[in-house]
């Protein structure tokens, strides 16, 4: 038998119960590069028993002392990336929560399975007494959906909200992202207080369904919820990974400067407060957020 630390942190958020939570588990060295060692079968129960948001697996690169090997679970699905779990990972190394993988900061680099290195770093900023965290993803390139396929969409936000919606535009990732779809309703939808029945969005034929509509605070420049009930998630507390196509999409439609930053924000129940930007030149959106340690100890398998 062998036994594990592990520390559960929320992501994009300075509360105890507010943004999204994940569970942090130190694995030790080169285990993902052993399957044997510590199988997918494994991560997936163990996943399964702390039942939290996202299980990430951290373990260090057998090849390479900068690098930190990373894998991403919820239940049986195992995403390509996870922004709020790759937040949190940062805080746990930056902040020495798992000895076991070693001291790090303010700069981590965290590689994934099939190879993408994600950068992150720590930031002390003048006259805040708590860090941010900031994590850099690819930004993903998006298709604008024909008029016949939002009206489509339209209806099925339409059913789901037991009410008629106003949808002002739909599109879809492109490549591996292409099972996402991003939906940008009126100014008079009030996002967050939408009441929907999520297993109707099922219908829409997306894995990942994106609400966002522009807010009038200038304080907040955009808002979001995302939905994925054919993930087994009715929805997510706050996405990152839904933010690499959100943030080139209102950077362009609102007219701001190239890495410009805004303050956005998840408005799902638990809510979490993000700050983006958009790298235009080198394709990467930057998102930056507090996090708040939530729990932590052992368990043994």
């Amino acid at each position: 038998m062998s036994t594990y630390p592990y520390v559960i942190i929320n992501a994009f958020t300075r509360t105890s119960f507010g943004g999204n939570p994940a569970v942090i588990i130190a694995l030790p060295p080169n285990t993902l590069s052993q399957p044997q060692t510590f199988s997918e079968e494994t991560m997936i129960k163990t996943s399964l028993a702390f039942a939290q948001p996202m299980a990430v697996f951290l373990s260090l690169s057998p090849e390479d002392s900068t690098l930190i090997d990373v894998r991403f679970y919820l239940g049986t699905l195992a995403p390509l990336i996870c922004g709020h779990a790759t937040l949190a990972a940062v805080k746990a190394l930056c902040t020495n929560a798992l000895p076991s993988l070693g001291k790090w900061g303010p700069e981590v680099k965290l590689r994934t399975k099939e190879g993408l290195i994600i950068s992150a770093r720590s930031i002390t900023e003048s006259g805040s007494e708590e860090d941010k965290y900031e994590i850099t993803l690819p930004a993903t390139p998006v298709v604008t959906v024909p008029d016949m396929e939002i009206d489509r969409i339209a209806s099925v936000f339409s059913e789901a909200a037991g009410r008629n919606i106003q949808v002002e535009y739909a599109a879809r990732g492109e490549g591996k992202m292409g099972n996402y779809l991003m939906v940008v309703v009126g100014p008079d939808e009030n996002v967050g207080d939408m009441k929907l029945d999520c297993e109707v969005l099922r219908k829409t034929s997306y894995s990942i369904n994106i609400l966002t509509n522009a807010t009038p605070d200038a304080d907040q420049v955009f808002v979001s919820r995302m939905f994925a009930p054919a993930e087994g998630l009715p929805e997510d507390h706050v996405c990152g990974s839904a933010h690499t196509l959100l943030v080139p999409y209102w950077v362009t439609r609102l007219g701001k400067k190239n890495q410009e930053e805004m303050c956005v924000r998840q408005v799902s129940p638990r809510g979490g407060e993000l700050w983006v930007s958009w790298d235009q030149d080198r394709s990467l959106v930057r998102l930056k957020g507090h996090a708040k340690a939530f729990g932590k100890g052992d368990f043994t398998i």
